[in-house]
């Protein structure tokens, strides 16, 4: 396995059965391999100060105008795009 591999994979197995054969292949890389060991202690601690943070809280007038701008984007994004109709009768002059 290469370092690669190890860094497209490795999320996907974090709370994989460490038996599997992937896990298998990615944890004998990382004993042999110590640029992904450190990569692999850094994201562990990543994830270890994500966990302490908080949740942040917002007023509530401001919680609804935001979901009120997102929904107003995706609704606006989300909206079919209506072709250009023409008279009947009339022709394109690319004809």
């Amino acid at each position: 396995m290469k370092c690669e591999d190890v860094y497209l994979h490795i999320c996907d197995h974090l709370d994989e059965d460490i038996t599997s054969p992937r896990c298998r292949m990615i944890r004998e890389h990382l004993d042999a391999c110590p640029n992904c060991q450190a990569y692999l202690d850094s994201l562990k601690k990543t994830i270890t100060l994500y966990k302490a943070i908080p949740e942040p809280s917002i007023p509530a007038q401001t919680h609804k105008e935001l979901f009120k701008a997102i929904s107003v984007l995706t609704t606006h994004r989300q909206s079919p795009v209506k072709p250009n109709k023409r008279s009947k009768g009339t022709t394109s002059r690319h004809s």
